[in-house]
């Protein structure tokens, strides 16, 4: 019978690799379990099934026909023989898998290393077994999480399943990573999936919550290595659920004393960790404060940024207004030299940015003396100051406070900027920017209205040099906001002919030969001074301009290829059609004609040289 059994296993093989869905769920749902159902198991047998079962693997893309290779599987695993073939051959694939870092097959695998925990006493038999199962699982995780979305899903149930059949199992897990047995330096998507877990019972998080901390500890925090990002990121679900008593006890001793010690080791980690803790960081916002103010004036560029993200962070969860008082004193000292003479720009530009991530706290009544007083003390440091950068960099300050507060627009402020608009070309757009951010703040616009004769000015030199085309659209954007709060200054534009002057030397406001070449702020501007024009000056546009192309040039930044620009774009249309439902029709006639270019261009660039082809995913949009 096992002769016959053998016999006819080997001929079923022949078959395995068949591309007929049809075929290979009746092979492993019916010919299989007949065969298996009529002999009894043999060492000869088990090895031969395993064998066919592992040539599935990188052919089965069906979801039947794995199913029925998984039904065989389980079934198979309550017999002793089998299990044990199972298992080495299992170990043997998936090393192979990791030695090569092929993702091809790493699910199945994964799921099939499963159901031998679950469906058979494979965990009972030996221990050490089971940790190297456990251990080469841990590495094929971190190949598998690369994949699509839907697989990382399907992974994460998985291992939830095994975890919530079998509770034992979970336990061993966390001790050989406790103990180092698996190495959790590289298993972070494994502690990632353990912590998930966790947090689905209270109960078993406050368990195994101190098994965690101690590892986060030990693993980042104390790391003499910097430890990869992904890593910092797998402990973030215990970062969400972590209790005042253990961030102040545990974290952030270790945090601070590290960042004292190897800041460039800890730097990001502790940047991950401020970003996910559910915490209000009032209590600890000033010490954390004193040993990341170093790192944002280093001369390592990536260093700065990091640190500034953290201040930022720091600034966004501190509820209590005496610590940011208590931040900008630090960070005020600093620029008076309490910590030595700040003698390259970068430092002076990383303590003035350090300043404006204070911009990012939450609301409240403390933010109108708040920004007046760090308003004051931007002015006062920008005329101490000689460097272009650094004065660039303190007028992006000043409107990052200026437009949380309308009361810090005071007129010191507005003759401050009617001053810089008499700069050269930086340090004049630089001003115009400034003035373009505080102005989101609808309170203050009427503050800077005095600054319309000026801008009016900058508007006609812009529209008539080429050269000065930007510093027009910006002062443009301003004179479109003043004036539709304001009917003297729309007396004003009106009576200085702005809107006739535009459109006789650039009816498209902005030619897109032009917007093509522009930076992401400038591009906002664009998108910013289209929704003011067709919002609030429909008319006057309508009596002037081409409304076909001004959408045209909106279509450009709907179609940009940065997503912060189309999302803006897409906002402000929404807008415009709200308040101008007439430009519906326009408005997708110039889109299709705009998909009929894009789309014969694309044929073009197939058949075209290679060498002189458009690159397909970034297709021109120059097309009008």
């Amino acid at each position: 019978m096992a002769a016959n059994s053998l016999d006819s296993l080997i001929s079923i093989g022949g078959s395995v690799s068949s591309p007929s869905t049809k075929t290979r769920v009746r092979i492993f749902r019916d010919e299989i379990p007949a065969i298996l159902d009529n002999s009894e198991m043999c060492t000869e047998l088990a090895s031969l099934l395993v064998d066919i079962i592992f040539r599935t693997l990188s052919i089965y893309d069906d979801r039947g026909a794995r199913k029925a290779v998984d039904d065989v599987i389980t079934k198979s695993l309550g017999d002793l023989l089998f299990m044990k073939n199972f298992a080495a051959a299992l170990v043997q694939v998936m090393e192979r898998q990791l030695k090569f870092q092929s993702h091809v097959g790493c699910y199945r695998l994964l799921r099939w290393s499963c159901l031998l925990l679950t469906k058979s006493q494979f965990a009972t038999v030996s221990k050490n077994a089971l940790c190297r199962v456990a251990a080469v699982q841990a590495s094929l995780l971190n190949i598998v999480v690369q994949r699509s979305f839907s697989v990382q899903r399907a992974c994460k149930r998985t291992f939830f399943n095994l975890f919530s059949q079998s509770p034992d199992i979970y336990k061993i897990y966390i001790e050989e990573l406790k103990d180092g047995r698996i190495p959790y330096k590289d298993s972070p998507e494994l502690i990632r999936l353990l912590l998930d877990f966790s947090t689905t019972s209270p109960s078993l998080f406050e368990q195994y919550k101190p098994t965690f901390l101690d590892i986060y500890v030990k693993t980042v925090l104390s790391a003499r290595e910097k430890p990869r990002q992904v890593l910092s990121e797998a402990f973030c679900s215990l970062f969400t659920c972590m209790s005042h008593e253990d961030f102040q006890s545990i974290v952030v001793p270790s945090s601070v004393k590290m960042l004292k010690r190897n800041p460039e080791i800890v730097l990001e980690s502790v940047g991950v960790l401020l970003e996910s803790v559910n915490l209000d960081l009032s209590k600890y916002a000033t010490e954390i404060l004193s040993v990341v103010l170093p790192q944002a004036r280093h001369a390592d560029e990536g260093r700065r940024v990091v640190a500034l993200a953290i201040v930022r962070c720091l600034s966004q969860k501190s509820s209590n207004p005496d610590v940011l008082e208590a931040m900008f004193n630090a960070i005020k000292a600093v620029i008076g030299g309490s910590e030595g003479r700040l003698t390259y720009p970068y430092q002076r530009i990383g303590m003035v940015s350090a300043l404006q991530e204070l911009s990012n706290a939450p609301e409240g009544k403390y933010l109108n003396s708040l920004s007046c007083s760090i308003c004051v003390f931007l002015l006062s440091y920008y005329k101490d100051d000689g460097n272009e950068e650094v004065k660039l960099a303190i007028l992006s300050a000043v409107a990052s406070w200026a437009v949380r507060s309308a009361d810090a627009v005071q007129i010191d402020l507005v003759s401050f900027i009617a001053s810089g608009l008499k700069e050269k070309e930086a340090l004049r757009r630089g001003h115009l920017r400034c003035l373009r951010v505080i102005c989101r703040n609808a309170d203050a616009v009427l503050r800077v209205s005095s600054l319309l004769g000026p801008l009016v000015q900058l508007v006609k030199t812009g529209f008539t040099k080429a050269v000065q085309r930007l510093d027009g659209v910006y002062a443009l954007l301003l004179v479109g906001k003043i004036a539709a709060l304001d009917i003297k200054a729309e007396e004003t534009v009106s009576k200085e002919k702005i809107w006739s002057l535009i459109s006789q030397n650039e009816p498209s406001l902005v030619p897109i030969s032009l917007a093509s070449k522009l930076s992401a702020e400038d591009c906002m501007t664009c998108v910013d001074l289209l929704e003011v024009l067709l919002v609030e000056h429909f008319h006057r546009v309508l009596d002037t301009f081409s409304v076909r192309l001004l959408l045209q040039l909106m279509i450009f930044f709907i179609c940009h290829p940065s997503w912060d620009i189309r999302r803006m774009a897409s906002d402000a249309t929404r807008k415009i059609i709200t308040a101008a439902p007439e430009l519906s029709e326009d408005l997708l006639l110039e889109f299709t004609n705009f998909l009929s270019v894009v789309g014969e261009r694309l044929c073009n660039s197939n058949t075209s040289d290679p060498d002189n082809s458009l690159d397909p995913q970034v297709p021109s949009v120059e097309v009008w």
